[in-house]
């Protein structure tokens, strides 16, 4: 179950003046996904230009305990009502187009909106699910972002492309731990390792090329960079002891059968 993380105060105050704002979106289902992609990462500033049935049964499915976010969502008629207020917009496109505009990554529009979005209103925009916005729509934008994938076709679905954005802006604005606790092996538990590593491969008359010093700094290498916990050694251990244990049943079993041969 993942952790709920505490928001951070810059956080806050960002997320009042942040909105995502959809234009005309086609899919029901699509706007309860982004709610529930808004929810998860803490936003709750939803825009609506045009938009389809919002009390469609696949919206409400797919918002899944987001509801909060559609019915307090605005609805507007026209894009320049959407964005009259804003003072930085940032327009989403998969496509090039003619104007030549520079388009910046969602971990650069990160950056270019925390400098802003503490005070004042900014919006990132997202176009319609099968012709994007227009350029008309994006030459009113400010900024221009585009999410790099490994290819143009299928195109990254709406609610993914405002989850991408959502959750960079999420995880540059909170501090984010896995809350594991990790319990390292100490020194000496390495070095009781090695002894019996040493041991077992004696024990199956191993002898490294380079002598068991030098094979030993190589487990070193491996062991040290992999950050081993205590149960990890202890574990390790044990595999060397079942083989340990097997090697010595098989001994006695071949001294057995030698002496049945004998006699």
């Amino acid at each position: 179950m993942p952790k709920k993380i505490e928001l951070t105060e810059t956080f806050l105050k960002i997320r009042k003046n942040l909105s995502f704002v959809l234009v005309e979106p086609e899919s029901p289902g699509n706007i309860g996904a982004v709610a529930r992609a808004l929810k998860t990462t803490g936003f709750n500033k939803l825009i609506l230009i045009n938009p389809c049935e919002i009390n469609h049964c696949d919206l409400r499915m797919m918002a899944h305990r987001s509801m909060d976010i559609i019915k307090n969502a605005k609805i507007t008629t026209s894009f320049d009502e959407a964005i009259g207020n804003m003072r930085l917009t940032v327009g989403t496109t998969m496509r090039e187009r003619h104007y030549k505009f520079p388009f910046f990554s969602p971990q650069e529009i990160c950056r270019k909106i925390l400098a802003v979005a503490v005070e004042h209103p900014v919006s990132i925009i997202f176009g319609r699910e099968r012709t994007g916005l227009t350029n008309e729509e994006l030459t009113k934008c400010h900024l221009h972002s585009t999410i790099a994938t490994a290819t143009q076709n299928p195109a990254l679905n709406l609610s993914q492309a405002v989850m991408i954005f959502a959750h960079t802006l999420f995880m540059n604005l909170n501090k984010v731990e896995s809350g594991y606790q990790y319990n390292l092996a100490s020194q000496y538990e390495f070095e009781k390792f090695y002894e019996h590593l040493i041991k077992s491969l004696k024990l199956v008359n191993f002898v490294p090329r380079d002598g068991y010093d030098n094979f030993i700094i190589r487990v070193k290498r491996l062991l040290g960079r992999s950050m081993p916990e205590k149960r990890d050694v202890r574990m390790l251990h044990k595999l060397l002891q079942i083989f340990e244990t097997r090697i010595t049943d098989v001994e006695k079993q071949l001294e057995e059968q030698k002496r049945r041969e004998i006699y």
